[in-house]
Formats: C-alpha cells, structure tokens, sequence
C-alpha cells in the first residue's frame, strides 16, 4: 500500500533571509547613490532662466540665445520705479566698474522691464543710459514680458490702477553663467565692491 507523500513546507527562515538580503541591497544601493543626488541649491538653480524673447532698447528683437556665450548680470524692474530699481541698478554699473577690464568684456548688464505698458524701447534707451554705457535694456509685449519672469520666477504687479501706479516686484541681481543657468543671486542694495569680488571670484 502506498503511502501519500506531503508537500515540503516552505522554510520561513530561508525565505526571511532573502527579503531580508534584498532590502539590505536596496539600501546599499540608495546609500552609493546618495553623492548623486541633486542638492536643494543646484534644484534652485535649475529653475531660474530660460528662454525668451524680447526687444532690446535699440529695437532689435532678441532672444535668450543672443546671450550665450557671456555671463549676465540680470535685475528686473521698471524705470518708473522711485528708489528700488534705480539702487540697484547703481548698484550694478558700480560693480561692473569695480572689476578688472578683462572680466567687463565678458559680462552683459541687462534690465529687464516689468512694465512692458509704459517702458517702450525709447523710454529704455534713455534710461538704460543713465547707469552704464554696456547696459542692455529689454522690453517687449505683456506675453512676452510674462513670459520671462516665468522662466526667471519674478513676480510683479501693479499696485493699483492709477495713471501713476507703482508696479511691486522683486529685486534681485542674477549673476547668469556662459550656458544662460544661474551662478549666483544678489539681494537688493548689495554692496558693489562685494558683487564685484563675488563675481571675480565665480568668473574666474
């Protein structure tokens, strides 16, 4: 007579072993990956530029890629704005004085409206011209305008709706890389000669 022969049950220790070994290999893996692993700033930096296009204060249609090929030093505004924009700007063409001739060749100051409405590319011209003689100033339609501080995350808006009204934005000076990426933001009324040291520093 022959006897009925049982199923080997499964080893649960065995078993456990092996989940445990391919958790403790996936962990691994994620720990020799870790060093690759994008940090918060280079995320930030990621963000901020991108394409573009506008028209610069000599009527020339531009775009991001006119750009390339040397650094910017970019701050957004607008030239009805009483102390904030012309600060900075100030700001801006001391610290292009302060640095070597050598490294002024390589840098493009821009301004960039953010009131495409009443900067009109021959307020800009005249205005631009106040600060430094390599000052670049862009201004374009409301689409394209929004269309940039998209890319550069600016925000601005109109305070109110008077004939006079102030436009409210934020006020930062990028320093942007050859490749159009950000290297470094300065915070409004920067001392110039440390922008100008900063940007040595990046540059070189």
């Amino acid at each position: 007579m022959s006897k009925n022969v049982q199923p080997k049950k499964p080893n649960v220790k065995i078993l456990l072993s092996a989940v445990l070994a391919i958790i403790a290999a996936i962990v691994w893996i994620q720990a020799l990956n870790q060093d690759n692993t994008p940090t918060a700033s280079e995320n930030s930096r990621a963000l901020i530029g991108g394409e573009f296009a506008l028209t610069n204060h000599m009527g020339e249609a531009v775009t991001d890629k006119d750009f390339l090929g040397k650094y910017m030093l970019v701050y957004f505004g607008y030239t009805y704005c009483p102390d904030v924009c012309p600060m900075d700007l100030q700001i801006m063409a001391d610290a292009m004085n302060e640095l070597d001739p050598s490294l002024v060749d390589q840098i493009n100051p821009v301004f960039v409206s953010v009131d495409p409405e009443r900067d009109t590319v021959d307020v800009m011209a005249e205005y631009v011209g106040f600060f430094h003689k390599d000052m670049i100033g862009l201004t374009g339609t409301v689409d394209q305008v929004n269309n940039i501080k998209k890319a550069y995350r600016v925000y601005s808006a109109k305070a109110d709706d008077s004939a006079d009204y102030l436009v409210d934005h934020t006020s930062y000076t990028y320093l942007m890389d050859k490749d159009g990426s950000l290297l470094k933001h300065f915070n409004h009324g920067e001392d110039p000669v440390e922008m100008a040291s900063t940007i040595t520093a990046l540059i070189n």
